[in-house]
């Protein structure tokens, strides 16, 4: 009897625990009013779609992130839909903080950020990013998922070579850690966190809703 007792109360400590950690998190969300703007497009940008489309949807993301692996749909299907009339920038954001037990959140994220850099260096940093999200779950939990990337690189057509001297490349960290840091600056602190012409939008649940939110805050703020 002791025994049961000890295990429901556990299980219910734990279970409230969480739920009041998830309350935490939602508090210290960020609130449009909370975070700046992003910083402009410049040529270190990875930008598809015409620099006068009347929508430019700028994404700070984690490529190790469930939720951005998530939403990546929506984001090529809002693309394939209305591709001469959205611009689309993606901007890194890699989650690679220290936990309280002194492991890394996402330990693959800076790696996979450097392999769509790499990848980017041969023209094919679109299909690199697609790939990373739809094998996601292959590499995460590599202990080192070089050999993967370069995989997908070889699958891609690329250089190997040329791939795995880009992505050992310390100036494209470089750029992942400014870009990252960019984030910090304006209050990002979560992925993926989604611009539309300037203006932060709460992440929704369905493509649809995606849709609607994207189009009216675009009607709300032109650019």
């Amino acid at each position: 009897m002791n025994t049961r007792r000890f295990i429901f109360w556990g299980g219910f400590i734990i279970i409230l625990g969480l739920i009041i950690w998830g309350l935490i998190v939602a508090m210290n969300k960020p609130t449009g009013a909370d975070v700046g703007a992003p910083a402009p497009i410049t040529v270190t940008d990875h930008v598809q779609g015409p620099v006068d489309a009347p929508i430019t949807i700028i994404e700070y993301s984690d490529f190790q992130c469930p939720a951005c692996a998530y939403f990546q749909p929506f984001v090529t299907r809002f693309w394939n839909e209305a591709s001469t009339s959205v611009r689309i920038v993606y901007r890194h954001f890699p989650l690679d903080n220290l936990l309280p037990d002194g492991s890394v959140q996402h330990p693959n994220a800076v790696p996979a950020a450097m392999a769509s850099e790499a990848a980017a260096k041969q023209g094919k940093f679109w299909e690199m990013v697609d790939m990373l999200f739809e094998g996601q779950s292959d590499w995460e939990s590599l202990p080192n998922a070089s050999s993967t990337f370069l995989a997908y690189a070889t699958e891609l057509g690329l250089d190997p070579v040329k791939f795995t001297a880009d992505f050992e490349d310390k100036t494209n960290e470089d750029l992942i850690q400014s870009q990252k840091n960019e984030g910090i600056r304006i209050g990002i602190s979560y992925t993926p966190t989604f611009f539309v012409n300037g203006k932060i939008i709460n992440n929704p649940q369905t493509y649809e809703e995606f849709k609607t939110l994207v189009e009216s805050t675009a009607s709300a703020n032109p650019l």
